[in-house]
């Protein structure tokens, strides 16, 4: 991978990962930092959390 490439990933890809993770996470309730954040350290792969916790609270009703 080449420089570009990881630049083109920190740019587009993590912000644009992260906004959908908080997105996801205040529909369910949840608060916006906290998976703001998360949502920047680990792209793509904190979306599908978000969306797994947010099956399980709606189980749990």
């Amino acid at each position: 991978m080449d420089f570009s490439d990881l630049l083109f990933l920190l740019i587009m890809v993590c912000p644009l990962s992260a906004l959908m993770t908080v997105y996801i996470a205040h529909m369910y309730g949840r608060r916006f930092w906290p998976w703001l954040l998360f949502g920047f350290c680990v792209p793509l792969v904190s979306t599908f959390v978000a969306i797994a916790l947010g099956i399980r609270d709606a189980r749990r009703k």
